[in-house]
């Protein structure tokens, strides 16, 4: 199966460029987080104060390790540390395509700091954390990702439409002489 997969940092927009190629190749969207959320019928952020770390990331393997039998192609939109894990890195590959939303860090901060779904995340001295995490993250990102694409300045819709064209070559016929 060759699942449009769509992964970057915590504020990149991952969700919504997601949702939009999902909505333009009407294919459905799977959003890992939201499933292990789900799953467990708690928030991400319950799940972290209860369970911690290492079991949200196992949690997030288990439910890749299940989407290798689904039996429809769809967009996979991963939790912005799921890269962190190597094991993933297999799964990742067997799933399909890996698209990387790539922005700087400064600008990630910036959008956290102006969007209302992140508020859980905003404690003293988040900007020294988001940078430690960053760059912890960007090479596992690097590593898993088949395409890179960097976003800086550009809006969702030219992201979904870059995505989308991507899919299309990738998935075109080969003329034939």
């Amino acid at each position: 199966m060759d699942h449009i997969i769509i992964e970057g940092f915590i504020g990149s927009g991952k969700g919504a460029v997601a949702r939009g190629v999902g909505k333009k190749l009407e294919l459905p969207v799977v959003d890992v987080d939201r499933r292990v959320a789900d799953r467990l019928k708690m928030t991400t952020a319950e799940i972290y104060d209860r369970f911690g770390e290492p079991y949200y990331r196992a949690m997030e393997t288990l439910i890749l390790s299940e989407l290798l039998d689904a039996k429809k192609r769809c967009v996979i939109v991963l939790g912005s540390g799921v890269a962190m894990m190597p094991q993933n890195a297999e799964y990742l590959k067997e799933l399909g395509t890996v698209y990387y939303i790539k922005l700087k860090q400064q600008t990630i901060l910036d959008n956290m700091r102006t969007s209302s779904k992140h508020d859980w995340i905003r404690p003293d001295g988040w900007d020294e954390q988001v940078t430690r995490i960053y760059k912890e993250r960007e090479p596992a990102y690097k590593k898993t990702a088949n395409v890179t694409i960097n976003a800086e300045g550009k809006t969702t819709e030219k992201l979904v439409d870059k995505i989308a064209a991507e899919d299309k070559k990738r998935h075109a016929e080969p003329e034939e002489d």
